[in-house]
């Protein structure tokens, strides 16, 4: 019985460790396509262009959570 305890815990931490790495990963990415989006605009469309990417970053948002969180239930 301890043994599937101690199973179940080392999932769990390795679990943890995934989702901070991903966390990370993709706060990374969400910093890079601002930078981006600096990059390849002109100074007047970086605002459209970075409200495009952050209502598109809210929509997938909203869509995993329906998806995996709230379908679950």
């Amino acid at each position: 019985m301890t043994g599937n305890n101690l199973e179940d815990k080392f999932r769990t931490g390795l679990f943890i460790i995934a989702m901070i790495l991903t966390l990370i990963a993709t706060l990374h990415l969400y910093f890079s396509v601002q930078d981006v989006i600096g990059t390849w605009f002109e100074h007047q469309y970086k605002p459209i262009a970075s409200a495009v990417f952050s209502f598109l970053v809210i929509v997938v948002c909203i869509y995993l959570t329906r998806f995996y969180i709230i379908s679950r239930r």
